[in-house]
């Protein structure tokens, strides 16, 4: 099965700084699929999958579903170094209709073997009572301390096979993703950088699974369908001006403050421990620079869930 196009890492919303606010994050994935998205990936880095607990995010997905949202769109992350709770999960979203899980290596233990990593994907598997519901490696080695070389994925394709869907390539290296491409021409590989996805998707990449789209999606997918095209000049230096922003200021924290502006709801600012909002005046310097869009009046959250307000 091939994936592709741009798909949204998420940000969460909370009600608390403890809590997922499940109808907020359900009117978001409204807007973002009605901008093009392709499929959204909640739980990931961007929504701070490492914060929350395997049934906070179980229990969001179900609530999501319950909203009407089409689960075959969703590529929940999987963020643990416990194959009990990654199994788990695994497990519920193969139940929900989910269309992949994205999956980060254990993390914490240092120096893991690539014999090791596989141990993980067995056990996570076996936990879940082997679904078989496609999965994608999470590359991110700057947090898990495990880097999917072309060794290690080969070795994880020849241990499960067709199972194995794909590779989302963190680490904003254009030629890391381009080896990948080359190594594992059936596999979907994405990369989570705005700047290196179109020549990524020029060599047969699939696409981009990052944060930016939360703010920027229909730019980023009219980028991806005119990959090549000299028009687009102007759209990739915009997206290259906005993550620079975005990343030296801070990341996540200024995402999830842009996000509020847009939606006129300042509850999208909240992060969870340990992460820290960013202030006032620090996003108020920002917020020219980053030319947020404003929402088409078919696209207002509010129209998507009534029992969800919209500040104005």
């Amino acid at each position: 099965m091939k994936f592709g196009g741009i798909v949204t890492a998420t940000i969460t919303p909370l009600s608390s700084p403890r809590q997922i606010d499940a109808d907020r994050l359900a009117h978001h994935c409204n807007v973002l699929f009605a901008e093009g998205c392709s499929f959204v990936s909640t739980f990931g880095t961007t929504g701070e999958g490492a914060s929350f607990s395997a049934d906070q995010k179980i229990d969001t997905l179900k609530k999501l579903k319950e909203h009407g949202l089409e689960m075959s769109r969703f590529i929940p992350a999987i963020m643990t170094s416990s194959f009990a709770d990654a199994g788990k999960m695994l497990a519920a979203y193969h139940a929900l209709g989910c269309a992949a899980a994205l999956v980060l290596p254990p993390f914490f233990y240092t120096d893991i073997s690539d014999e090791g990593v596989i141990d993980y994907f067995e056990a996570m598997l076996d936990v879940a009572e082997n679904p078989e519901i496609p999965l994608l490696l999470y590359n991110i080695p700057r947090y898990s301390g495990t880097h999917f070389t072309p060794k290690l994925v080969e070795k994880l394709v020849i241990r499960f096979g067709p199972q194995i869907v794909g590779i989302k390539d963190s680490t904003g290296n254009l030629e890391n993703g381009l080896t990948l491409v080359k190594c594992f021409p059936n596999l979907s590989i994405f990369t989570g950088n705005d700047r290196v996805m179109p020549p990524l998707v020029a060599a047969g990449g699939a696409g981009m699974i990052g944060g930016m789209p939360n703010l920027f999606a229909s730019d980023l997918v009219k980028l991806f369908s005119s990959i090549g095209d000299s028009s687009t000049t102007d759209l990739l230096e915009k997206a290259a001006k906005r993550i620079e922003i975005v990343d030296s200021n801070g990341g996540l924290n200024v995402l999830k403050a842009a996000v509020a502006h847009r939606y006129r709801d300042n509850s999208w600012c909240q992060v969870a421990p340990p992460l820290e909002q960013i202030s006032k005046s620090a996003f108020d310097m920002l917020l020219p620079l980053l030319e947020v869009p404003t929402l088409a009046q078919h696209l207002d959250p509010s129209h998507f869930n009534a029992s969800t307000k919209v500040t104005t």
